[in-house]
């Protein structure tokens, strides 16, 4: 946001003590290139609704017998939950589009395919002709709007974020949050489990491969955008 010299500069400082890890890039696999984000969603809901009754008795009570969590998305046909909203024991649900969410706040919230693409985060769908007439001065910094709705979008938890993402094609916010957030973003699969970050393009997980000779390397599943290498 503030490398945008039009943008407006403000100091934010939280009111509560940091909590690490808050951010959690999950990366999500899919058949041609497409994930399935609302099995990926649904998935992550009953992960996070077990861990958190588990420890119920460090949070639940009488007036708050269930955390809240937003599911948000970029746009209306990435909602999971078009069927039926699902029920947990220690989770309240709610899912909206990300302009919607502005002003709301939720213990923890799930952002749906923060990737690279038309109907991505950011979206590269050019805006309306008319509408760009009546708007005051368009700005020249990339993406600046989307940014602006991408920090919305991200500032809704007050204990944690999910930015599920195509594991092919991560969102260029997710390098960016790296260089910011640094240890503080993980990378994790949808179970939970330590997913190896690349650390040269900051959004790659590093995957055993076989060179020549069958010998056993690490790689970046983003190649060859990223050719980085290591030893088992």
């Amino acid at each position: 946001m503030q490398r945008n010299p039009l943008q407006l500069r403000k100091a934010v400082r939280s009111s509560r003590p940091a909590i690490a890890k808050s951010i959690r890039v999950v990366p999500v696999e899919g058949d041609r290139g497409k994930p399935d984000f609302a099995t990926a969603c649904h998935r992550l809901l009953t992960r996070l609704d077990g861990f958190l009754g588990g420890i119920a008795a460090q949070w639940q009570s009488a007036e708050r017998p269930k955390l809240k969590v937003m599911v948000l998305w970029r746009y209306n046909q990435l909602d999971p939950f078009v069927r039926s909203k699902p029920r947990f024991e220690s989770i309240e649900v709610s899912g909206m589009s990300f302009h919607r969410a502005k002003g709301l706040e939720a213990e923890y919230t799930i952002l749906l395919d923060v990737s690279e693409g038309d109907y991505g985060v950011p979206s590269r769908i050019e805006d309306d002709e008319l509408l760009n007439l009546v708007m005051p001065r368009p700005e020249t910094f990339e993406y600046a709007e989307e940014r602006r709705l991408f920090y919305v979008a991200l500032t809704r938890a007050s204990r944690g974020v999910f930015l599920l993402t195509n594991s092919r094609e991560p969102s260029r916010y997710i390098r960016e949050l790296s260089e910011i957030a640094g240890d503080n973003l993980r990378f994790e699969t949808i179970d939970g489990e330590l997913v190896r970050q690349c650390p040269a393009c900051h959004v790659g997980q590093l995957v055993e491969r076989r060179g020549r000779n069958n010998r056993r390397f690490l790689g970046c599943n983003q190649f060859p955008d990223c050719d980085h290498t290591q030893q088992v």
